[in-house]
C-alpha cells in the first residue's frame, strides 16, 4: 500500500494513520485509523466485520460495539451520513465498504492512477438493459424500456446498490452487447438483460443477470404468465437481483421493491408515456401526457400516472413558455398522486419541482426531502432541489445539493458541472476545477455512448472553456446548435458561452430566439453569472422583461 492516498478532500497515510482535510489534520484514535487503513485498502469491496476484528483486534475477544463505536468516529471525522454515505458504507449482517472513488499511486506517465468502484467495478452495482422485444410483431419496444425502467426505479431502493440511470444503460440494446465492454462503459460488476415475448393476453419474459468481468450467470429465470402478472414479475425480478447483488433485504426494502399496481391497459399507455417523458422535446412532452391522461382515465387511481401528468405539466412550464395552466395542473396531478400514494418518492419529487416553480419555497423543500427520505438513491429530488436553491442565491447549498445528486447519479454530467459553477462563485477554485474535470470526463463518456447528445455538448463547452479550451468549447456549442437549433439548451448555453467570451451579439441573438418566446426562468437569470457581461445592455435588459 503507498504511503499516501487521497479520496474527495481528505488525504490519508495508512502506515502512520494520520488523516487531513486539504491542510488540517483530523486526529484518530489508533484503533480508528485502523479500521479506515483496512477500508481504504479494499476500497470497492465489501469487508466483513470477522475481517475487520481480526485485522484489527489481532484475535482478541472484543465485542461489535468496539467495531461499531470506532466506525462511528470515523463517520464524524468524515462528515459521513451513514443513510446517505460518501465514504463508508454499511453492509447490513456483513460488514463495511469503502464507497469513495481512491487516488493512490503513481503510473508511468506521472499522473495519480484511479482505483476504487469507479474504476474497479463494484459488486453491488448494476446497469439493467433494455429488454429485447421477440414479440411476434416487433411492436411491443415500449414494453421492454417500460419493464426495464421499472426494474432500475425498484432497484434504487436498495442501500448500498448502485443502479445505473436509464439515459446511460438503455444505449446498450441489440442481441450483440458485448458484456464485458458495456460493464467496463457503464462502470457497473453486473448487467440484467433478457427478453419480452407478448402474444394476446400471455406473457413471457426471460431475464438473465450476468457478471460483466467474466460473463457469469449468477442468476437466470423464465416467466410464463398472463399480461396481468407483470407486477408480480417485476417484484420477483427486482427481489432475486437485490439479494443477488446484496443480501438479505430488509422487510422495508422489499416493500419498497413493489410497484403501484394497475389494469393492464392502463398500465401499457404509463409505459408508452414514460418512453416519450424522457425525450423532453415539445412534441414528445406533450404526447407523454396525452398518454398518462388515458391511462388516468381507464385507472382514475393509478398514482404512478398521476405522477407522470405531474412530471410532464412541470417540465412543460419550466421549458417550453411558462404557461400558467401547465403549472396548475401540475400542482393538481401532483396533489392527486400523493392522496393515492403518500409514499411514492417520484410523486413527493414531482409535486416539489411544481411547488418550487411556483416559488412555495418552504413547501417544495418539504416535499423534496420527503422524496429523499423515501428513496435517498432517487436522483431528481436532490437536481432540483439544487436547482431550486440556486435560483434563490443559496449557491452554498445548491453546491452541496448538486454534489449529492453527482453521487447518487455517478455517470450523471449535469450535476457535477453545476456543481463546478456553484463553486466557482463561492471561490472554491480548486473544487469547482476539479468537479468541472469530472463532469467533463462524464460529458464525454455519454457523447461516447450517444454522439447526438445535445445537452452535454452545450452544458460542457462551458467546462472546456474554463480549462482554457475556447476553440474546442465553441466547436462543442455550435455541434449542439447545428443539431438542435430550436432547443433551449443549446440556445441558452450557448448565448452563455459566447457572453463570456465577449461576443455580446451573437449572445443575444441566440437570447432572443428563447426569452422572446418566454422561454426561462428570471430567478435562475438574476443568478448566473453568465449572464454578466450583458446585464447593462438595453437589449438584453427588453428580454428578460417578460420572464416569469
Amino acid at each position: 500500500m503507498e504511503d499516501t492516498v487521497r479520496f474527495g478532500p481528505f488525504r490519508f497515510e495508512p502506515p502512520t494513520g494520520r488523516l487531513w482535510s486539504r491542510e488540517k489534520e483530523i486526529r484518530l484514535t489508533p484503533k480508528a485509523a485502523a479500521v479506515l487503513r483496512q477500508l481504504v485498502l479494499e476500497a470497492g469491496r465489501p469487508v466483513t466485520r470477522e475481517e475487520l476484528l481480526a485485522a484489527v483486534w489481532d484475535g482478541a475477544a472484543v465485542s461489535d460495539d468496539a467495531l461499531n463505536s470506532c466506525v462511528k468516529e470515523l463517520r464524524r471525522a468524515l462528515a459521513d451520513d451513514a443513510r446517505r454515505p460518501r465514504y463508508i458504507e454499511t453492509r447490513h449482517r456483513r460488514g463495511y465498504r469503502f464507497a469513495a472513488r481512491v487516488l493512490r499511486g503513481i503510473n508511468g506517465d506521472g499522473e495519480i492512477e484511479r482505483a476504487g468502484p469507479a474504476a474497479s467495478g463494484d459488486a453491488a452495482s448494476i446497469a439493467v438493459l433494455p429488454f429485447a422485444d421477440m414479440s411476434p410483431e416487433r411492436d411491443q419496444d415500449f414494453f421492454c424500456e417500460g419493464l426495464a425502467e421499472e426494474l432500475i426505479n425498484a432497484l434504487t431502493h436498495v442501500e448500498g446498490l448502485r443502479v445505473a440511470a436509464r439515459s446511460s444503460s438503455f444505449q446498450f440494446r441489440g442481441p450483440a452487447v458485448d458484456v464485458g465492454a458495456a460493464g467496463r462503459q457503464l462502470g457497473v460488476a453486473t448487467l440484467l438483460e433478457g427478453s419480452v415475448r407478448k402474444m394476446g393476453d400471455r406473457l413471457r419474459v426471460t431475464v438473465q443477470l450476468v457478471e460483466t468481468g467474466n460473463g457469469y450467470h449468477r442468476w437466470s429465470q423464465r416467466f410464463d404468465r398472463d399480461v396481468g402478472d407483470v407486477f408480480a414479475i417485476q417484484d420477483e425480478i427486482a427481489e432475486n437481483v437485490a439479494t443477488s447483488l446484496r443480501g438479505d433485504l430488509s422487510r422495508r426494502e422489499k416493500e419498497a421493491l413493489r410497484r403501484p399496481e394497475t389494469e393492464a391497459a392502463a398500465y401499457e399507455f404509463y409505459l408508452r408515456g414514460r418512453q416519450h417523458l424522457h425525450r423532453l422535446r415539445h412534441t414528445d412532452l406533450k404526447e407523454s401526457l396525452r398518454l398518462f391522461e388515458h391511462a388516468v382515465g381507464l385507472d382514475p387511481e393509478y398514482a404512478p400516472a398521476w405522477s407522470g401528468i405531474a412530471a410532464a405539466r412541470a417540465v412543460l412550464y419550466q421549458w417550453w413558455g411558462a404557461r400558467d395552466a401547465d403549472l396548475a395542473e401540475a400542482d393538481r396531478a401532483s396533489r392527486r398522486a400523493l392522496e393515492l400514494a403518500p409514499d411514492l418518492a417520484e410523486a413527493h419529487a414531482a409535486r416539489g419541482l411544481a411547488l418550487s416553480l411556483a416559488r412555495r419555497y418552504a413547501e417544495a423543500e418539504r416535499e423534496f426531502d420527503r422524496a429523499i427520505a423515501v428513496n435517498p438513491n432517487l436522483f431528481d429530488p436532490y437536481y432540483d432541489f439544487a436547482r431550486m436553491c440556486f435560483a434563490r442565491g443559496q449557491v452554498d447549498r445548491s453546491a452541496a445539493l448538486f454534489r449529492k445528486a453527482s453521487e447518487v447519479r455517478q455517470e450523471d454530467y449535469q450535476s457535477a458541472l453545476l456543481l463546478g459553477q456553484s463553486l466557482r462563485m463561492l471561490g472554491r477554485e480548486r473544487e469547482a476545477r476539479e468537479a468541472e474535470s469530472e463532469g467533463l470526463a462524464r460529458a464525454r463518456r455519454a457523447l461516447a455512448l450517444n454522439p447526438l447528445d445535445g445537452r452535454a455538448l452545450s452544458l460542457a463547452s462551458h467546462a472546456l472553456f474554463d480549462d482554457g479550451r475556447v476553440e474546442e468549447a465553441l466547436e462543442w456549442s455550435r455541434r449542439a446548435l447545428d443539431l438542435y437549433p430550436d432547443e433551449i439548451s443549446p440556445l441558452i448555453n450557448g448565448a452563455g458561452l459566447r457572453a463570456r467570451l465577449g461576443m455580446k451579439e451573437e449572445a443575444l441573438d441566440l437570447l432572443e430566439r428563447v426569452f422572446a418566446r418566454g422561454w426561462g426562468k428570471c430567478d435562475w437569470v438574476a443568478q448566473d453569472p453568465d449572464y454578466d457581461s450583458l446585464r447593462d445592455e438595453p437589449r438584453f435588459q427588453r428580454l428578460i422583461v417578460g420572464l416569469k
